[in-house]
């Protein structure tokens, strides 16, 4: 329980908890396997489900069914997912953030949860190889462990930045271009976790300029990143709002936001 948190939030908090041990135990014998990797069908939205996948969306569905509150659910693997007759929230659930590193035994994977309702949004990354998790409730900042707050970083100088990015070949000059101006690049293979790195300070920015990004992938990062001092848009720096389509895709921006405009001068646009 965080002092931290409305009571709201942390029934919440507690809830993802239980998921996030509920996953790490369902796929703890699949890591680094073959046959965690076997296709088992097409996800909702459009890209394979993994026998992994599919064990971690299950555990997580699990909880929420006996947790006795009502949700309507988004997820990658199902698509809508209705628990309870009256459902009093909405959750965004990418089960498992990371799939390749997993079955391939890189350890950087994670869980993500977006919850709202009525009285409090709540974004949730569980780092399910290091038992590490992040937080943030809308309007009362953003927390790692056991209640840490967290900030982003205060890194002001381009050339000494270091950052997480994407692309498809048509924007690799844009990628380029930021090379040549910070410090390093990093692409770690989970976005969800990525943005919560740039939320503690880890990195100074994460950029996707793919156009793949969707909601399920970027809500709880969207939340923790901002209620830790730092800015995300779309790659022209629109704001993002967390609509319930999750097959939009999108480019996106996240950064500590003190040279926010100048990466997105720097990517020009980004999506095609």
């Amino acid at each position: 329980m965080s002092e931290l948190l409305s009571t709201s939030g942390n029934r919440l908090l507690g809830l993802c908890d239980d998921a996030s041990r509920a996953v790490a135990s369902s796929i703890r014998d699949m890591i680094g396997t073959a046959s965690g990797g076997q296709m088992v069908n097409m996800g909702a939205d459009g890209t394979p489900t993994k026998v992994i996948d599919r064990a971690a969306e299950n555990a997580v569905l699990d909880v929420l069914q006996s947790s006795g509150m009502g949700f309507l659910v988004l997820s990658e693997e199902r698509g809508e997912v209705r628990i309870g007759e009256n459902p009093d929230h909405f959750l965004h659930l990418d089960p498992l953030d990371g799939t390749f590193n997993a079955i391939s035994g890189i350890p950087f994977y994670a869980l993500s949860i977006y919850i709202s309702g009525d009285d409090c949004r709540l974004g949730y990354i569980y780092d399910l190889a290091r038992g590490q998790r992040f937080y943030a409730e809308a309007g009362r900042g953003a927390y790692a462990g056991s209640g840490e707050r967290i900030c982003v970083s205060r890194n002001e100088d381009f050339k000494n930045f270091s950052i997480s990015a994407y692309t498809i070949r048509p924007n690799t000059g844009r990628i380029t271009g930021i090379g040549n101006r910070v410090r390093r690049i990093r692409t770690l293979g989970s976005a969800s976790l990525e943005m919560a790195l740039v939320a503690r300070g880890m990195l100074d920015a994460f950029v996707d300029l793919r156009g793949m990004m969707r909601v399920v992938d970027v809500a709880a990062g969207i939340l923790i990143i901002e209620e830790a001092g730092g800015r995300v848009s779309d790659s022209d720096g629109n704001q993002l709002h967390m609509a319930g389509d999750m097959w939009q895709k999108r480019c996106l921006v996240g950064s500590n936001g003190l040279r926010h405009e100048d990466l997105l001068k720097l990517i020009d646009g980004g999506c095609d």
